[in-house]
């Protein structure tokens, strides 16, 4: 049995103490600091005296969660405490300086919106108006000395360009409605005391 299974096996006996799940979990973790360590080029001798005794590791780690538990149980009155007063310090945040910019943003961008399918849809019409002009000479007017071959290729011009449009509107849109995932999560994860 070589160096690293002994102390594996150690340290396996002394987490036999937790829970299935954080034991394989302890474990994998220093598995992988044997790979990678011997990958380096260390030896395992050298491995297990960076690492110090399986004991002690269990130890730290038995320490870790009676410390996180008793920490809980003393913090979980002055955590709510403070979960509240920050509620309402993002609230007035929120409602003094965000909202009010947030909001002209969302309405700057319905309208790019429209404005985009507005061009699309001009594109369509002077494009279906040409082509119409033959069939119902007098419901599409053309003013005199204007080619009607120059106001197709408008039209196939401004559909083009109302394509980009609602095609950079889409990601616009797409990238600010992120932004606004990413801070409302924020928002959770402050008040919470993440």
């Amino acid at each position: 049995m070589s160096k690293k299974e002994e102390f594996m096996d150690a340290l396996r006996h002394y987490l036999s103490d937790f829970g299935d799940g954080e034991r394989e979990e302890i474990l994998y973790d220093y598995e992988e600091h044997f790979r990678i360590g011997m990958e380096s080029g260390k030896t395992e001798d050298e491995l297990i005296k960076e690492l110090g005794s399986p004991r002690d590791i269990a130890a730290q780690y038995r320490n870790t969660d009676d410390n996180v538990i008793n920490n809980s149980k003393v913090n979980s009155g002055q955590s709510s405490i403070g979960s509240i007063g920050i509620f309402i310090a993002l609230a007035f945040f929120n409602l003094v300086f965000v909202l009010g910019p947030y909001l002209g943003i969302v309405c700057a961008l319905i309208g790019m919106c429209f404005g985009a399918i507005g061009v699309l849809v001009g594109g369509i019409a002077t494009i279906a108006c040409i082509i119409i002009r033959p069939i119902f000479p007098g419901l599409v007017s053309i003013p005199n000395g204007i080619p009607e071959i120059s106001i197709f290729f408008v039209g196939i011009g401004t559909t083009a360009l109302g394509i980009l449009f609602c095609i950079g509107m889409f990601y616009l849109v797409k990238f600010f409605m992120g932004i606004t995932v990413k801070y409302v999560k924020w928002n959770i994860k402050t008040i919470k005391g993440e």
